[in-house]
């Protein structure tokens, strides 16, 4: 039984520059792993422990 492989294609991919791809990749690595957000996040999980239940 043959299986076909599906070929996929990239649709509205934006052509950049090699320096702008270093620049973001670079960026990327530095964001990764890394808390965006610490003040909502705060916010969120202290809300949501003072919920016993949610309403369903």
């Amino acid at each position: 039984m043959e299986s076909k492989e599906q070929i996929l294609k990239a649709t509205k991919v934006v052509s950049m520059s090699k320096t702008a791809k270093e620049r973001i990749s670079a960026i990327a690595k530095d964001i990764k792993g890394k808390e965006l957000f610490p003040e909502k996040t705060y916010l969120a999980k202290k809300t949501l422990s003072n919920i016993k239940t949610l309403p369903i």
